[in-house]
């Protein structure tokens, strides 16, 4: 039986390190650092990490010998932690090499990357500062006036990683104008200037072994705005809930077919293989789906809802894409659907307050069909408490579909309090409203 390592302390770790305990090939789970939950699961152990630091993150990979490495989220990757353990001998690890990483790490390279396979995305220009992006919105600003054309709004875009957050929709193109000298203050001065897209957005799930690409067959659909009926700023994500309405098998397939594989394929011809888990957010248009992005690693929170879902052995599924053999890769869902409900603290994304005692998940848990994973918790004293901007994503599952997983989701979060009760947190009513409304 091997030990896994799971480098990371979110909600998407700790879903992934639960989903690899089921594994019979699996006899230890390492968080690192983990949170106040992952090393109470079973198999489950913390130890401390800095997730910022590369080296710390290979002498823990050395003193701990995994079997197998998987790395949550995307910082340490376009950093180089993959690079880093492959010259010291490790190779069985989940994640590209921080040249592959830059698919995410980079708004221009992946625009850029897109535009040169023609595979479909909002127009947009790249901006290397913010008098570039200024003086292409003035342009465009003209433009509309001259031709009376309707504004439809426009997207800026952070080029370097953003924790999800680095992109602000703007409704006019002189919202963005005014908007330029705070966004490019708070994410740096290279901005991705883009078409707003209309439509309902989902995500795809696939994994590469550098030369073959397998979706996961189901779509999924984040909720990225902070509040109800989609207002408020955008967050790392606020719920999500699979299969996505918006997206059938078909569609999953048909995005993998002539969009992701594509790009793994270009990137293998660049010197650059991508092997790991590779994720698009899309949106459907009337014209079709279209790509938002592209990240590096699973998304959060809709990685919860997948792993509610899948019924194969994840650790088998790794291992057949570290092997390349990933052909040879199950996939199988659950009948019914998954919801995921973030739990965020007042004040997410900009000012969360923390500290905060976090109490009722065991009773909330006592539905065998839910469970609540952890994304920004501590323990201390043999307490819960808050310790990031999102740190509950309370999850359920129903065979029955997607109005009873949405409900049982629900239900759960009304029992889970704070120290204050539930004026600490914050959280949307709304996950799935796309969806149920049909």
């Amino acid at each position: 039986m091997d030990k896994v390592l799971v480098i990371g302390s979110g909600g998407r770790e700790h879903v992934l390190g639960w989903k690899l305990a089921q594994s019979s090939h699996v006899k230890e789970v390492v968080y690192a650092p983990g949170n106040a939950a992952t090393a109470q699961e079973i198999k489950g152990k913390n130890v401390v990490a800095d997730v910022t630091s590369i080296d710390s993150l290979v002498d823990i990979v050395q003193r701990e010998e995994p079997d197998m490495t998987i790395v949550g989220p995307e910082a340490p990757l376009a950093a180089g932690l993959a690079d880093a353990l492959f010259e010291k001998g490790y190779d069985r690890v989940i994640g590209p090499t921080k040249a592959a990483a830059q698919l995410e790490a980079s708004k221009f390279f992946s625009n850029e990357l897109n535009e040169g396979l023609s595979v479909p995305q909002a127009e947009a220009i790249p901006c290397q500062n913010i008098g570039e992006a200024r003086a292409y919105l003035n342009l465009l600003q003209r433009l509309l006036s001259v031709r009376s054309i309707s504004d439809k709004g426009i997207v800026l875009k952070a080029d370097g990683l953003a924790g999800g957050k680095g992109v602000l929709v703007c409704d006019t193109t002189k919202e963005a104008l005014d908007s330029l000298p705070k966004f490019t203050k708070e994410y740096g001065p290279k901005i991705l200037v883009a078409e707003r897209l209309f439509g309902e957005e989902f995500s795809v799930f696939a994994l590469s072994d550098g030369e073959k690409v397998i979706p996961f067959g189901v779509s999924f659909q984040d909720h990225k705005r902070r509040d109800d009926g989609d207002k408020g700023p955008n967050t790392g994500g606020m719920g999500a809930y699979g299969p996505a309405s918006v997206a059938d098998a078909k569609t999953v397939q048909a995005v993998c077919d002539k969009m992701l594989k594509p790009v793994v394929q270009k990137m293998a011809e660049r010197g650059m293989p991508y092997k790991g888990v590779l994720y698009a957010g899309m949106m459907m248009t009337e014209q079709g789906p279209k790509v938002l992005e592209y990240n590096v690693r699973f998304g959060d929170p809709e990685c919860q809802a997948a792993m509610m879902l899948l019924q194969n052995d994840l650790y088998e599924i790794f291992d057949q894409m570290i092997r390349g053999r990933l052909d040879k890769a199950e996939f199988s869902f659950l009948p019914g659907a998954a919801c995921t409900i973030v739990m965020a603290a007042k004040g997410y994304p900009e000012s969360p307050q923390t500290g905060f005692l976090v109490q009722g998940i065991d009773k909330a848990e006592k539905n065998q069909r839910v469970k609540v994973f952890h994304a920004g918790t501590v323990e201390r004293d043999g307490q819960t408490l808050a310790a990031g901007g999102r740190v509950l994503g309370v999850s359920a599952y129903s065979p029955s579909g997607l109005n009873d997983a949405v409900r049982e989701a629900y239900e759960a979060v009304s029992i889970i309090k704070s120290n204050t009760g539930t004026g600490q947190f914050h959280y949307r009513t709304d996950i799935a409203h796309y969806a149920l409304k049909k």
